[in-house]
């Protein structure tokens, strides 16, 4: 006897079954265990005002300046290679 193949039609109306289930279990499964949004505070909301203030400007204009000779940039120590040397 000769065993009949199922027609391709029936395999993907399953298939996608199997996945339209899975889909829907894991979107329900994220709305219960999602976090929920953090509340922003409304002055953070705020829109930022486009006008400059010349006075801020002029604080950090009076600012320390550093040129560049007076920065010092830090130096990283070598450290010992755990690869072995040949010896003569």
């Amino acid at each position: 006897m000769r065993k009949r193949k199922t027609p391709n039609l029936v395999t993907i109306a399953i298939l996608t079954t199997i996945t339209v289930v899975f889909w829907v279990f894991f979107s329900v499964y994220r709305v219960f265990t999602d976090v929920p949004s953090y509340a922003v505070p409304a002055e953070i909301l705020e829109p930022v005002s486009p006008t400059l203030d010349a006075s801020l400007i002029d604080k950090i204009e009076s600012r320390i300046f550093f040129s560049e000779g007076e920065v010092v940039t830090p130096t990283s120590t070598p450290e010992a290679s755990p690869a072995a040397t040949p010896t003569p």
